[in-house]
């Protein structure tokens, strides 16, 4: 089997034993029998089974990265995956000898799904915490936990609001290393042009609930100022919606309109129909919050069952390994790092 590290220290070959047995274990998993919700199972043999080395490859990746960045051994390590859904790295985590790790999601079903898979290899996680970063903070705060790393694999371009996110960090979890990965990388030509189909895509129907839900706070508005206020209230949702709604009702005048370009969001829920942000929009969301900010180039899959997608995705790896001017023009994903500045100071 080829390695999911290459890195030769003790962190490295220490993930690197962890995850190939990890690999073992799920890939003789009978996810169907653990009686998870269909959705979740699906979801898991979907996303995670079909391609699992890359699943585990991009966890061991993430724990490897973020815990060299502490420069802390791993048995020090307090680490939580945020958003976690039926993946990888909360199990690795504890696999590799982490202190303590905590599962997040803001669903039941996703955390029950988690637990079984869990449960089902013989990892013994240590928390599981239901709910959005407000209410996981409050789990954490409830059981005196403080986080060395806050990690997550494709969640921050589904955040609603990205600087409440950071800044109750922030505020609660001031020496935990943010560090999370995320495919909607701006500096990548092609990823901008995916993106912006899938924006188009979703916004038909999440213009449609915008214009649901304003006539059904307003229903004496006419057509026009429907219509107006359907297409200013894009990249909002739930009570910013109804605020929009209420402030014009009062002044007459419309809301000033987010400078979203074409992303949108679930105007019921604010998820993100993955919010794709140039580095300097995040530099500004985060670094507010005295976060020393960076970014990281991912890697393409190498384990697809075509041969010619294995080749290519190799010379993009070597690419980006050895040009850092274009590393992140052809990187699928990319890193955030949003590191504490005191905690950086006190490193020094």
């Amino acid at each position: 089997m080829d390695k999911f590290l290459p890195y030769e220290d003790y962190l490295g070959l220490t993930i690197q034993e962890k995850a190939s047995l990890l690999f073992e274990k799920l890939s003789t998993l009978r996810v169907e029998e653990l009686g998870m919700p269909y959705y979740c199972a699906e979801y898991f043999k979907g996303s995670h089974y079909k391609r699992l080395f890359f699943s585990i490859e991009t966890s061991a990746h993430l724990l490897y990265r973020s815990i060299s960045a502490t420069k802390k051994p791993i048995q020090e390590m307090v680490i939580m995956d945020y958003g976690a859904g039926v993946g990888t790295l909360y199990t690795l985590a504890k696999m590799i000898g982490c202190r303590q790790v905590i599962y997040n999601d803001h669903l039941e079903d996703w955390k029950q799904s988690a637990q079984l898979i869990a449960e089902a290899i013989g990892v013994q996680v240590d928390e599981y915490i239901v709910g959005d970063i407000d209410e996981t903070l409050a789990g954490l705060k409830d059981k005196n936990i403080q986080c060395s790393i806050i990690t997550s694999r494709n969640v921050v371009e589904h955040i609603y609001k990205l600087d409440h996110f950071y800044s109750a960090i922030a505020t609660h979890q001031p020496a935990a290393l943010v560090y999370s990965s995320t495919t909607a990388n701006y500096k990548n030509p092609g990823s901008r042009i995916k993106h912006w189909f899938w924006h188009q895509k979703w916004e038909k129907q999440y213009k449609e609930q915008r214009k649901k839900m304003i006539t059904e706070i307003a229903p004496g508005l006419s057509e026009a100022e429907v219509s107006n206020l359907t297409a200013l209230t894009k990249g909002k949702a739930g009570k910013d919606i109804e605020e929009s709604v209420l402030h014009y009702l009062t002044t007459k005048n419309f809301p000033i309109p987010i400078p979203v370009r074409s992303n949108t969001c679930d105007p019921s829920n604010g998820v993100w129909a993955e919010h794709l942000l140039k580095f300097e929009e995040y530099e500004k969301l985060i670094g507010t919050y005295n976060y020393t900010v960076r970014f990281g180039p991912g890697f393409w899959d190498t384990h697809y069952s075509k041969e010619w997608k294995n080749g290519l995705g190799k010379m993009l790896n070597k690419l980006i390994a050895l040009n850092q001017s274009i590393a992140f023009m052809i990187a699928p994903f990319i890193y955030v790092i949003a590191e504490s500045k005191k905690i950086k100071d006190l490193k020094k």
